[in-house]
């Protein structure tokens, strides 16, 4: 330490004696004297010069002054910084002087000689003096020498402790190795530095990713490499061997040592990669996961701190700037880093868990819905859809700076759990009878066909009645001698009108069945053919009347919209509730504990018409369930997958949105946004874009 100390002293301190103009001739003449004898008629200006002609320097000087002066030098020298100068006064006076002044701060006056002092003592004095000034200014530097390495270490502490807390809360891998190798540099004053992951090959050969780079001093686009995981390169070795490597200077390692520095970087970019310090990361089953290789130190190592961060202040921009700069890195880093570099791998490693788990768990969450989907065939790939307008719909709501939307912002994690409520939003279907999800028509294919079958009966057995009552006229009218002609005409023309319009019936109730919406009102057509068919008496061989409607017929056939009842339709509601049950089950961490409720409100309507609350208003419902509502409704608008209708062209699904959002059913806020942004335009479904 006192080595350096002294180092310290010969290239900043500039030593002299200054004595005061008015004393020449008047004291003993100094000969032989070491140091620079100047004289002055105003010291005070004197002193000035040199430390301003001497930016950096240090003044250690004796001052000879008569004692008159004294207090004026004094008061001077201490507006001066007193780090730039260390000074010891000669006071020359009588006695009778000595006695009527009161000097004050007498640990600056070395001594107070009368003018015919002599030039023996007169360099006693001086050189005691000089004494005094070195041995003050010595331990003055090593105050500060202990001091600067005492808030070094309180800041190192402190850093290990930010780091800490930095490190636990970056879940994104790529900006979380863009921290550690900043943290890393700021600490130690890195110009440059790399971090290598450990990895493995399709052989389980473990091996070196370049991962990630920086250097302050030059723009280098970063590529990834693979290299081999051995002792020869510097960072293999120490991936191998777990051993800190503090390198002076790179260009100069040893022949015997067992890796060596490969110069290609710094040939490509013009750098010169002199001190390194590399340190393995060690999981808590002291593994190695990877490498920090730090590049560069730029730290003042006298304890003049000149810049608040070296790392990112000083840059290298040519061969002088190295020379000037770079300095071996302090060994206190060994083991700091080392302790960074623990921090770091057990973060990485937890990143690297927690984004394995989430990826499952997305994995599993997307299988699940695609085998409930692949239940309904209409519907399949609904959720996937939905999931991706809602991520579209959230980031555009990001970037709207007006309107009360402008209160809204969706982070990486708001927009998760977005995607994954809206993924499970149809998730209670499962407890749904699938016969209901496969309902293309208002009555299902077997109901239909027993519909016809009867109506089928009743046609054969109308026409036998037709058939008996011909023959019984023909009959009588032979037997008889009676005319039949006319009668059996009629009877005829009555068979024929009965049955083609028993036929007509049969295609009026296929027509009926479709759950399409038609001019006409189901229930006004179905009660016009009942009207009909229940004046025509049919008895099956047990002699019972048979009902061609039967009351599921009815129920089904009146349906004026679509193709279930209410009964079912309710079924249908009710998976809202059974989404929410289940999904409520699923222990979601705080981040995500909202998707319950935002997918169970995806049919809730702002005029209090949706279900299963009947919520009104826009308070009432979150604004992820009103985003998720315009999904539903667009994707089922524009699929071309459902059995029971055709896909609606754009332009027309955007006029039923607005008239949804005029009758204050849907948010007309975000029915603009989705509008106005022409967000279908970015979304992967089968619809096309208006002309």
């Amino acid at each position: 330490m006192d080595i350096n100390l002294m180092r310290f002293e010969r290239k900043n301190a500039i030593k002299n004696i200054i004595i005061a103009e008015e004393l020449r001739g008047k004291i003993a003449a100094l000969s032989d004297i070491e140091f620079p004898v100047l004289y002055s008629a105003n010291i005070e200006k004197t002193i000035d010069s040199i430390l301003l002609e001497s930016e950096n320097g240090i003044l250690l000087t004796v001052l000879i002054t008569p004692e008159h002066t004294y207090k004026s030098i004094y008061k001077h020298l201490n507006l001066i910084d007193y780090s730039r100068i260390f000074y010891q006064m000669l006071l020359i006076g009588s006695e009778e002087e000595l006695n009527d002044r009161n000097l004050d701060r007498l640990y600056h006056i070395s001594d107070f000689l009368p003018e015919t002092a002599t030039e023996k003592k007169l360099k006693f004095v001086i050189n005691k003096s000089l004494s005094i000034i070195e041995k003050h200014f010595q331990n003055e530097q090593k105050k500060n020498w202990y001091f600067n390495r005492l808030t070094d270490a309180q800041r190192d502490q402190e850093d290990l402790i930010n780091i800490g807390k930095s490190l636990s809360g970056e879940k994104d891998m790529e900006k979380l190795l863009r921290l550690i190798l900043y943290l890393s540099k700021k600490i130690t004053g890195a110009d440059a530095g790399s971090i290598y992951l450990v990895e493995e090959d399709e052989n389980e050969k473990k091996r070196l990713r370049f991962k990630y780079s920086h250097t302050f001093s030059r723009e280098i686009p970063l590529e990834e490499f693979v290299m081999d995981m051995n002792k020869k390169s510097i960072s293999g070795y120490v991936a191998v061997t777990g051993e800190v490597l503090n390198i002076p200077d790179a260009y100069k390692i040893q022949e015997l040592a067992p890796y060596s520095f490969n110069p290609f970087f710094d040939r490509q970019h013009s750098y010169i990669s002199r001190s390194m310090l590399v340190v393995p990361m060690k999981n808590h089953l002291d593994q190695i996961i990877g490498v920090i290789q730090l590049i560069n130190s730029k730290e003042d190592h006298n304890g003049v701190k000149k810049y608040e961060n070296e790392a990112f202040e000083i840059k290298l921009e040519s061969p002088a700037d190295f020379d000037r700069y770079v300095v071996t890195f302090d060994d206190r880093y060994n083991s700091l880093l080392e302790a960074i570099a623990g921090q770091a791998a057990i973060s990485i490693e937890n990143n690297r868990l927690i984004n394995q788990i989430q990826k499952q768990f997305e994995e599993f969450v997307k299988a699940s819905v695609t085998a409930i989907e692949s239940r309904d065939p209409a519907t399949s790939g609904h959720s996937f859809r939905v999931a991706q307008i809602c991520k579209e719909m959230a980031f555009a709501v990001n970037e709207v700076h007006s309107g009360y939307l402008k209160d809204f912002t969706f982070n990486e994690n708001d927009i998760k759990e977005l995607e994954f409520a809206a993924l499970l939003h149809d998730f209670g279907k499962v407890y749904i009878d699938l016969n209901i999800f496969k309902k293309a028509k208002k009555l299902y294919p077997k109901d239909l066909e027993n519909l016809k079958l009867r109506l089928d009966y009743l046609y054969r057995y109308l026409e036998l009645a037709y058939f008996a009552k011909e023959m019984e006229i023909l009959r009588e009218g032979l037997n008889f001698n009676k005319p039949y002609e006319e009668e059996l005409s009629r009877i005829r023309s009555e068979k024929t009108s009965k049955l083609t319009r028993i036929i007509s019936i049969k295609e009026d109730l296929v027509t009926l069945n479709e759950p399409t919406i038609t001019d006409r009102d189901p229930e006004q057509v179905l009660e016009e053919i009942l009207h009909e068919i229940e004046n025509i008496e049919c008895i099956d061989i047990t002699g019972h009347k048979v009902d061609i409607l039967t009351d599921n017929d009815r129920v089904n056939l009146m349906i004026k919209r679509g193709s279930l009842n209410n009964e079912e339709r309710l079924e249908i509601e009710s998976h809202v509730i059974e989404t929410y049950k289940f999904v409520s089950k699923i222990p979601w961490p705080p981040e995500y504990r909202r998707i319950p409720e935002i997918a169970m409100r995806h049919h809730e309507k702002l005029d209090g018409t949706g279900y299963p609350d009947g919520l009104k208003g826009k308070e009432s419902v979150s604004i992820q369930s009103r985003m998720m509502a315009i999904a539903d409704i667009y994707d089922a608008l524009t699929a071309q997958d459902r059995p029971y209708k055709k896909s609606v062209p754009i332009d027309k699904v955007i006029k039923i949105l607005k008239e949804e959002a005029d009758n204050n059913k849907l948010d007309s806020d975000l029915v603009d946004l989705f509008i106005d942004t022409k967000l279908y335009e970015k979304l992967s479904t089968t619809a096309t874009a208006p002309d």
